[in-house]
């Protein structure tokens, strides 16, 4: 008998969540309701005032982050806010920022995420709907050179992959310049240029009833930056990105950090936090309480065993273990419980998941069906300790 068999796992290889892997996992928020619901609430308002979310989370290494994002995306697209009118067109990126990076980086990587499938479709729609694509799209825009990028984008072929580079930020030659009909190109004015381009393409999303939200993982890379210039375009990026003019283009922005002051500085000066608001910058905290602890854990077995089977499987072999804690006895429960409890800064999702996943491979190594206390001795302290 496998190992998912073995522990009546439901449609799962192991204990383990990742909504990276499995996107039904982005379902999951284990206990911390708290914290869930107050997320939840800050996002429904954005979709008020300023129209779009524009948030910033963070926690220590495996805080739950990242399944935080997946949760969100989640909760957009199964319980859409009833402020929000269009579609969340939900865009995932994990930023990645080297000594020299600085906005035309941070400007491709959302670009190449979103897609050029996506902003030509949206122009393909609104072309079908229109009699005048031209002054749609300078209306839209604000602009004629991005207006005539975003007409030559739906012609596809080479000149819509110049157009795409175009809206992407490189630096393109003079006669590719006049092939796309432009004077200049995107980003020359600086970083309040690709921004303005980014909040067309976000206005171009709701003439298609879709609204644009990027969710950015792994912000602490801008810490990687070394470079003044950079830092300092960066910065006028996400400033302008974040002011209240902008109600096209959400964010949610997650990073490592232990206190907010940890993060990268651009991220957190006065001139962004004001932008952005200070309810707005939401901590993802450790488990605060061997409770706390205890409904995480419950909550996690309950949704990846098939209880079902586990009951009639405690029934037929005389387990002696209790459904809500099973595969563990009471006992190697507790311990769990108080060896991750001890130390509260270890009181980690990603670590709690590590020790059930650990513990149970232990027993179905030695063959056993349950998980007793001595496992939990030999395994918790390693984790833990």
């Amino acid at each position: 008998m496998d190992f998912k068999e073995w522990f009546c796992l439901n449609g799962r290889e192991s204990f383990t969540i990742d909504p990276k892997v499995n996107p039904g996992d982005a379902r999951f928020y284990f206990g911390r309701e708290e914290i869930k619901n107050r997320i939840k609430a800050q996002l429904r308002r954005s979709f008020v005032e300023p129209g779009v979310p524009k948030m910033v989370i963070y926690g220590s290494f495996g805080s739950g982050k990242t399944q935080t994002l997946f949760h969100l995306e989640h909760y957009l697209q199964n319980e859409r806010p009833e402020a929000c009118r269009q579609t969340p067109r939900i865009v995932h990126l994990d930023l990645e920022m080297h000594s020299r990076s600085d906005h035309k980086g941070w400007h491709l990587q959302l670009m190449e995420t979103l897609g050029k499938s996506a902003v030509s479709t949206w122009i393909d729609r609104l072309f079908s709907r229109t009699q005048d694509l031209d002054t749609e799209l300078r209306s839209i825009f604000g602009n004629v050179n991005m207006a005539e990028a975003g007409k030559n984008l739906r012609v596809g072929g080479d000149i819509g992959l110049l157009a795409w580079r175009w809206f992407c930020g490189y630096e393109l030659r003079p006669n590719e310049i006049e092939r796309l009909n432009v004077t200049r190109s995107l980003g020359d004015l600086g970083a309040g240029d690709m921004v303005n381009a980014l909040v067309g393409i976000g206005r171009l999303a709701e003439r298609n009833e879709e609204k644009l939200i990027f969710l950015m993982d792994e912000a602490e890379q801008f810490k990687n930056v070394k470079t003044g210039d950079a830092t300092e375009s960066l910065h006028t990026y996400l400033r302008k990105l974040a002011e209240p003019s902008n109600s096209s283009v959400g964010f949610i922005i997650a990073s490592y950090a232990l206190t907010i002051d940890d993060m990268s500085e651009l991220l957190v000066r006065a001139d962004v936090r004001t932008r952005i608001g200070e309810n707005s910058f939401v901590e993802i905290p450790p488990l605060p309480s061997i409770k706390d602890v205890q409904i995480f854990l419950k909550e996690l077995l309950a949704e990846l065993v098939e209880q079902k089977r586990a009951e009639q499987k405690i029934q037929n072999e005389s387990l002696g273990v209790s459904p809500e804690t099973y595969p563990f006895t009471a006992e190697a429960f507790d311990m769990l419980c108080e060896f991750a409890s001890q130390d509260p800064t270890k009181a980690l999702p990603r670590n709690l998941i590590k020790a059930v996943n650990e513990c149970a491979i232990s027993a179905w190594d030695e063959r056993k069906p349950i998980i007793e206390p001595n496992i939990v001795n030999d395994i918790a302290p390693l984790i833990f300790g």
